[in-house]
């Protein structure tokens, strides 16, 4: 005999695994071109970047020392 929790559990995870990766159907338009995303993301990574190693060069900077008071 298999208890409800366990049969339950087995459907719950089972019921999603039919579901087609495309919901939209006839709505959904293509997506764009893979090197324009690709290109766009390497974009965005490069000046993620630039803004890490300024933001890390600002902390870091060293005063100059006070003039001694005459």
């Amino acid at each position: 005999m298999i208890r409800r929790p366990f049969a339950t559990t087995v459907f719950l995870v089972a019921a999603p695994a039919t579901a087609w990766a495309d919901h939209g159907g006839g709505l959904s338009r293509p997506g764009p071109h893979p090197i324009f995303t690709a290109f766009l993301w390497a974009g965005a990574t490069l000046l993620a970047g630039l803004a890490v190693i300024a933001i890390v060069r600002l902390l870091s900077r060293r005063r100059a020392p006070r003039p001694p008071d005459a």
